[in-house]
């Protein structure tokens, strides 16, 4: 018996040595757990963990691509953090996008064509790219471009016509499209609230009597287009514009292309009339000291008959006179369109002879009288034009607005309420002058210092009465290098839709090049 006591003594004293004394155990043995997380556009080194008490611990912020770190949401705004945890921690890591709002939608496009020069030309300053929007549907057409330095078409096949598809998570989806679709280089199109209408204007070669292409009617149907070349190889022309209208008053659609070619729709296609080589079409009074290469129906009068508006392409190129409009006019007794207005102003638009290049009707003074504004080009920059209607198939002269290529170079425009106050705003398709940068859409000076594409000088304000402003409230600015843009309205919300990618990047193996398809939120109301 006296063993075991002294045995279960020399126990207890044992566990009672004094390291192991209560009130000496230290702080660091308290454990706190810490709790990091990412917001939209980056990521963090480290999800978190449970630490001891006193512990020092490094937290990255990494942004992703075209976003910056803002702060931590302890107020930090190192974005390599460095505490020490003393407590149950939370941490957000806070991102925003660098410059204007917009999406990224990346594609590894194969090329139908095989050959790298299509792919990249129609990518790259093409004219003929615009957005069709149709029951809910968006569609991006981006009509296909061959390899203009071919001596012929004959040697230079047609480039293949893409299409993309956006959804609510931006531009999604793409379809390479049949032959019907197929073109060498779309300037212009229209449309209806039913359909499309491309307008081929190649000019592979010196001979300009070889400058023939197509009309393509292209019909959104459930998402997907049906396409329709509406020409056969005996009607094909120089189609730099294509028209939808009424010419006949039947109430079924018709086309006219450039050299007065018109398509007279009926139920299972269209009627040809036309011959631009010689100038002669029995529905037309056509005056030889005109060279009209822009082209539009708007029926102004309301008799059930478009009249065709027209503008010359410079007095260098077979017209009269310079920036010259002209209008049409339907007469039933001769069934024959004739010529009832006619004006140029040089001094009061311009100081030099323009080259009208497209033609759109709106009414741009609020009057309830439909009014004529153009796109024109010369040597040295482009322009817009707005000409005020008198309400007698007269039309006036009013406003003016020129660049200079390397200051800023436009390819057509686009007419929207862009900033949602009810009146029509005049929305330039910004490009690269020559391929090279301009001093206020593409910074080349500025790309280092973060800056790339600036939208101020696109975005032209209506102040109600047909008279235009550029829109200067704020700098619309982001660091994306996109060389071309293509305005369009969504939701009263205004967007620029381009492509980014480096021709650099083309995978020769299975003919295929990444592209991302970058899209511009600009919401100025």
């Amino acid at each position: 018996m006296k063993n075991c006591i002294i045995l279960t003594l020399i126990i207890l004293m044992s566990c009672s040595s004094p390291d192991a004394k209560l009130e000496d155990i230290k702080d660091n043995s308290v454990t706190y757990t810490l709790r990091v997380e990412a917001g939209p556009g980056g990521s963090v080194s480290t999800e978190g963990g449970v630490y001891e008490s006193g512990t020092e611990i490094t937290i990255d912020a990494i942004s992703n691509q075209d976003y910056e770190f803002v702060n931590w949401s302890n107020g930090s705004t190192e974005s390599s953090l460095v505490f020490t945890i003393t407590e149950d921690t939370s941490l957000i890591a806070n991102f925003k996008l660098i410059g204007l709002n917009f999406t990224r939608n990346s594609f590894d496009i194969v090329n139908p064509n095989a050959r790298k020069v299509d792919l990249v030309t129609t990518l790259n300053a093409n004219p003929g790219i615009f957005v069709y929007q149709k029951n809910g549907f968006k569609y991006l057409i981006v009509p296909g471009v061959s390899d203009a330095q071919q001596t012929n078409r004959e040697s230079s096949p047609r480039g293949k016509t893409f299409v993309f598809y956006k959804d609510a998570t931006g531009w999604s989806d793409y379809s390479i499209e049949n032959d019907q679709a197929s073109t060498w280089v779309v300037r212009n199109f229209d449309y209806n609230s039913d359909f499309f209408v491309l307008g081929d204007a190649n000019e592979i070669g010196n001979d300009w009597r070889n400058w023939k292409g197509d009309v393509i009617k292209g019909t959104p149907y459930n998402g997907k287009i049906e396409w329709e070349r509406v020409t056969n190889p005996s009607q094909m022309g120089f189609f730099h514009d294509v028209s939808v209208g009424n010419l006949n008053s039947d109430n079924i659609p018709d086309i006219l292309g450039v050299g007065f070619k018109f398509f007279l729709g009926n139920q299972n296609g269209y009627d040809f009339v036309g011959d631009d080589i010689n100038f002669i079409n029995p529905l037309i009074e056509y005056n030889f000291n005109t060279r009209p290469f822009a082209i539009e129906l708007y029926d102004f009068d309301g008799d059930g008959v478009d009249e065709i508006i027209s503008s010359d392409y410079r007095e260098t190129y077979g017209a009269s006179e310079s920036n010259r409009v002209t209008i049409h006019k339907y007469n039933s007794t001769e069934t024959t369109f004739k010529q009832i207005f006619t004006s140029n102003a040089p001094t009061s638009l311009h100081n030099e002879d323009m080259a009208a290049t497209s033609i759109q009707i709106f009414d741009f003074n609020n009057d309830g009288k439909k009014d004529i504004s153009i796109a024109r080009e010369s040597n040295s920059g482009e322009s817009f034009e707005i000409w005020i209607n008198n309400g007698d198939l007269t039309f006036s002269p009013h406003f003016s607005k020129k660049f200079q290529c390397n200051q800023f170079n436009m390819l057509e425009f686009e007419v929207f309420d862009a900033n949602g106050d009810g009146n029509l705003d005049i929305i330039l398709r910004p490009e690269t002058c020559g391929g090279q940068p301009t001093e206020s859409f593409l910074y080349s000076s500025y790309r280092e210092s973060g800056k790339g594409v600036r939208l101020n000088d696109c975005i032209w304000l209506n102040d109600g009465s047909g008279n235009f402003r550029v829109y200067d409230e704020e700098e619309l600015t982001s660091p994306l290098w996109v060389d071309y843009l293509f305005p369009y309205l969504e939701n009263g919300v205004l967007h620029f839709v381009g492509f980014e990618y480096d021709p650099d990047d083309y995978n020769n193996e299975n003919n295929s090049m990444n592209i991302d398809v970058i899209d511009f939120e600009v919401d100025l109301r």
